[in-house]
């Protein structure tokens, strides 16, 4: 059952009730709803409802508006008011409602109400009217993220993209900032052109959390800067922080302690959850307010100390804290003597517990981010039940936080506690070993992902690859100095999860470990480098790396060398050689029992025979394929290279094979695959005379294409484009964009491309005249393909209006 207003659904009986009476929603409508409601905290792409439920039956855009009206008209919504379902213009729809949880179906949660903070939450909000980046400043433990995640839950709805949020607690070091945040935003990051991402972030509708940044507040504060030089940018940023970060136009929101009255009722909150018959009055509200100021009133430290009374009396608590927490700390209330109450009070607590749990407390100052109880036995040592036991012991006293997402629970630690801890395990005579059993650990859950997301359980993969990236990360810093061996298998674990979702961080860590060591045997990082060459269309420097590695020892490395070398081979237009290469990597598949392999050296071969000329022998390979063992991604490839080949034979599932590769590949978020099927859904749109479609969807390439730094597609989608800006009447765009990709050093056309776009060419140089077409070509020639892709976007974004 799912309640938002006075309306519930229930999906069981897939029924509607408004105020308790039954309201009459066609089968399609009812699916609609659902999955505007399952993928709520994002705008949703028509073709994304679409293929959700229509499947991959082509269907017109008409029907998605007529359902999207008949849920509304349900709902008591209606296209003005868009309480429930709101229409982002040029993007798609989202559900905006707030859900809340029935009968035990889970939906993620929506944050609990704050206790007298309603002041700050209109401050931050009036605040980013006025400016693009607002800090919350304050001492630890004030509440500061906790504020800024209420306020991005209530604004979510008015960006297209939603919220993302960054945890910087999880950071080591300076220069991982800006990769943790273009992680967060899908954004691919050149690091020797970080610019281009920094230009892609600015123009992302979104608003970004970035909570804990005073251990990081330069390379934050850097990196916004560049952002802010951005002319208009349209990204919101929330920053929480102990200073400020000193940009110009930042406005800053001060988060201050509580007031006496909400810090008891704070307290009282906390104290009957963990004690359901305790009694303010019983005790004494002065005596209560009296202990609370001693704590500063910080939200943190009144959590702490209401968590003692599951196992003290307050008569306990009282003297506890005034004979544990040093005096010196509680007489003056500046923000560093607040910061120091906070630590006395984390170190006085930890200092309780028994031996077992302080070790439990120092040596998870090890792990980054949240972890699971596996991870915990694997890195600290101990069996399930007893190590579960201590954790929970931890979190009943606040050191730690518990985390559930339905699936799997997940322990951490807030920033401030864990500064604490780690000061212990730097003490420790442990501390080398517990960051070497934390990076093997994890490398070894790199290498399991890996195999993951090359299997029908794809998704589970991805969705745990983002649970230990902070911990991935971590792992490389310590390996790349102490073991850069660990370091590279790393690296090399992550190379397909990178290579198809543009990840940069893993390449840039390889360039790292390669300069730092060099001509050491590192294979991994060689990989890892390739992949993102190959994508940002560097094909000489991909071939260049992969050169060391085609005689590894390891057949595991051989063969993704092989299988970056046939896209490289496809991007060249050297046909004869990719066909050669993937027979090599079939090879390679049936004797690794790597599915992935076999798959894509299928769908390589296809692709060849298909920009060859020969179609029907393309259809001929991927027949008999066992799909059922192949992951999404992997279906979604050889769904693709189905729709090239029946696109050439003028087949009429052509439409449908792209929708349905499309779909596919967003179903785990493989933004690669998505990218290449959009491009040629958008050629047959305006192949079958659908020029305003075609437009939609090169608009959404085109943006991706920006927001990921895939050029090597971005050039083959500009000179689809060619065409379609003929067709809709923009000879003047045309002829720069195709200028712009003329040049010999970019990708070479070949097949049915560089006969369109010749013969798109001819025809407009004659239609304008010689001299005209020459003004404009000149033009595009000044161009790069980055700044292409922009002017070509803006071009079809002004068409489409």
């Amino acid at each position: 059952m799912i309640r938002f207003g006075d309306i519930d659904v229930d999906v069981d009986r897939r029924e509607v009730r408004r105020a308790g009476s039954v309201v009459h929603l066609e089968p399609q409508a009812f699916d609609l709803l659902i999955v505007l409601i399952d993928h709520r905290d994002r705008v949703l792409t028509k073709y994304e409802l679409l293929d959700g439920v229509w499947g991959h039956r082509f269907v017109s855009d008409a029907n998605l508006t007529t359902r999207i009206k008949e849920i509304r008209r349900a709902l008591g919504d209606d296209g003005r008011q868009q309480h429930t379902i709101r229409n982002v213009r040029g993007r798609g729809y989202r559900f905006v409602a707030d859900v809340q949880v029935v009968d035990g179906r889970t939906w993620a949660p929506t944050p609990v109400g704050l206790i007298g903070r309603d002041p700050e939450i209109a401050a931050v909000i009036d605040a980013l009217v006025r400016s693009p980046v607002v800090t919350l400043t304050g001492p630890g433990g004030v509440g500061k993220s906790t504020l800024a995640r209420t306020v991005a839950h209530r604004m979510a709805a008015g960006f297209g993209l939603g919220t993302r949020l960054v945890q910087l607690s999880t950071l080591d070091h300076d220069q991982h900032v800006l990769p943790a945040i273009t992680r967060s935003l899908d954004v691919l990051l050149d690091a020797d052109r970080p610019d281009l991402a920094i230009r892609s972030i600015a123009d992302l509708d979104v608003l970004v959390v970035l909570d804990n940044c005073e251990h990081v507040v330069d390379a934050v504060a850097g990196v916004l800067d560049r952002l802010l030089a951005v002319p208009s940018p349209r990204i919101r940023i929330v920053a929480t922080s102990q200073v400020r970060l000193g940009l110009r136009g930042e406005e800053l929101v001060a988060v201050g302690p509580f007031g006496p009255d909400e810090a008891l009722a704070l307290f009282v909150e906390r104290a009957c959850e963990v004690r359901p018959q305790w009694d303010v009055d019983a005790v004494g509200r002065d005596r209560v307010s009296q202990l609370l100021a001693g704590l500063d009133r910080l939200p943190l430290t009144i959590e702490m100390a209401a968590a003692r009374l599951g196992s003290l009396t307050f008569d306990e608590l009282e003297s506890l804290i005034g004979s544990g927490v040093p005096a010196r700390h509680m007489t003056h209330r500046s923000p560093d003597r607040r910061h120091q109450s906070l630590d006395s009070l984390v170190t006085w607590s930890a200092e309780l517990l028994d031996p077992a749990h302080r070790r439990m407390f120092t040596e998870f100052a090890v792990f980054s981010g949240a972890v699971s109880v596996r991870d915990v036995i694997a890195v600290i040592g101990g069996d399930g039940p007893a190590a579960l036991l201590d954790l929970a012991a931890l979190a009943e006293r606040s050191l730690l936080v518990v985390d559930d997402d339905g699936r799997d629970t997940r322990f951490r630690m807030l920033a401030t506690i864990r500064a604490v801890a780690a000061n212990w395990l730097d003490d420790s005579d442990r501390a080398h070993e517990v960051r070497r059993r934390h990076a093997e650990h994890f490398t070894a859950v790199g290498r399991a992902i890996d195999l993951e997301i090359r299997t029908p359980n794809e998704a589970a993969g991805r969705v745990r690859l983002d649970a230990v990236a902070a911990e991935l990360r971590s792992a490389f810093v310590w390996a790349q100095s102490e073991e850069p061996a660990m370091a590279s298998e790393l690296c090399g674990a992550l190379y397909l999860a990178a290579y198809s979702s543009f990840w940069s961080e893993p390449a840039e860590w390889s360039r790292v470990v390669l300069l730092t060591h060099p001509g050491a045997e590192l294979d991994g990082a060689r990989i890892a480098m390739a992949g993102a060459q190959a994508n940002a269309g560097d094909l000489d420097a991909a071939r260049e790396s992969i050169a060391a590695t085609t005689h590894s020892r390891d057949g595991r490395i051989r063969a993704a060398a092989l299988e970056i070398l046939a896209d490289v081979a496809l991007y060249s237009g050297d046909l004869r050689e990719a066909l050669s290469i993937t027979d090599r990597l079939h090879r390679s598949g049936v004797e690794l029992a790597d599915p992935h392999w076999m798959a894509i050296a299928a769908v390589d071969a296809s692709l060849a025979l298909t920009y060859g000329g020969e179609p029907a022998a393309a259809l001929a390979r991927l027949d008999g394929l066992d799909v059922e063992a192949f992951s999404p991604s992997d279906r979604a490839w050889l769904v693709y290279s189905r729709g090239e080949a029946l696109s050439a034979v003028g087949g009429h599932d052509t439409i449908e094979s792209f929708l349905g590769a499309i779909a596919l590949a967003r179903s785990v978020g493989n933004p690669f695959v998505t990218s290449v099927a959009q491009l040629s859904l958008a050629v047959q749109y305006a192949r079958t005379g659908n020029v305003m479609m075609a437009l939609d969807v090169y608009s959404e390439c085109l943006h991706d294409h920006v927001r990921h730094g895939n050029y090597i597609h971005a050039v083959t989608t500009l000179r689809g484009l060619v065409e379609v800006l003929v067709a809709a009447g923009d000879d003047h765009g045309a002829a720069v964009v195709a200028a712009a990709t003329s040049s010999a050093s970019l990708r070479p056309s070949y097949g049915s491309e560089i006969e369109g776009l010749e013969s798109a060419v001819i025809d407009l140089e004659r239609r304008v005249g010689a001299p005209r077409f020459a003004d404009w070509a000149g033009e595009g020639r000044l161009l790069d393909v980055p700044a292409a892709v922009r002017l070509a976007a803006h071009r079809v974004d002004l068409l489409r209006r």
